[in-house]
């Protein structure tokens, strides 16, 4: 009977994935034994997995100034990682692009269409496009998320996304997500002029 040649991109990839858990591993289990309970217990009270090691990522003090030296950038990191799951949280989750064109009553393709045209919020999780759900009502985009994935163009649709779901005093405490919702899309307008003015946006 002829042997079949083994897969070498499955050895190439599992082996990635051995060596990626033996270093990930080593630097978690250093960090567990240095951290105190009470580091170990807020990050342990995250939502997820994820969320867990973010927090305890976050923190300079127990990654140690050694790795900080080496990779200053982590802590920022696992911030933004933590912060990017709290948005989705307050966004009600995400909609694949499938889902969103069911809702829509269109297809994947006009989805992405309009993703690319900006007229539809979508943030990279993965290497999937994912749609927040907060821009939708029943059947429909709320009325002005264009006008505001426009205008965070360069900044990126997480940048959008938090704008969206951001108290601002300008509009009376509400988020500007509330205010589209209530139909007060000129003022939501009248802020982001302001924030491109200032070079926010």
């Amino acid at each position: 009977m002829a042997r079949t040649a083994p897969n070498t991109t499955v050895l190439r990839s599992d082996s990635l994935q051995a060596m990626f858990l033996r270093r990930a591993t080593s630097a978690l289990e250093r960090i567990a034994a240095t951290a105190s309970s009470k580091v170990l217990s807020d990050a342990l009270s995250a939502p997820t997995d994820a969320g867990s090691l973010a927090r305890l990522l976050s923190q300079s003090d127990v990654i140690g100034s050694a790795v900080i030296e080496l990779d200053p950038l982590v802590p920022a990191l696992a911030r933004n990682v933590e912060h990017r799951k709290i948005l989705i949280e307050r966004a009600g989750g995400t909609l694949s692009a499938e889902d969103a064109g069911r809702l829509l009553g269109i297809s994947r393709q006009a989805v992405d269409k309009r993703r690319r045209a900006g007229s539809l919020l979508a943030v990279r999780e993965g290497s999937d496009w994912r749609y927040p759900a907060c821009q939708f009502d029943e059947t429909d985009v709320v009325a002005g998320i264009a006008d505001v994935v426009r205008a965070y163009t360069s900044a990126g649709p997480w940048m959008a996304l938090d704008f969206l779901l951001a108290p601002d005093s300008v509009l009376g405490g509400r988020t500007p997500l509330e205010a589209l919702r209530a139909g007060d899309r000129d003022s939501v307008l009248r802020v982001l002029r302001s924030e491109a003015a200032d070079g926010f946006a």
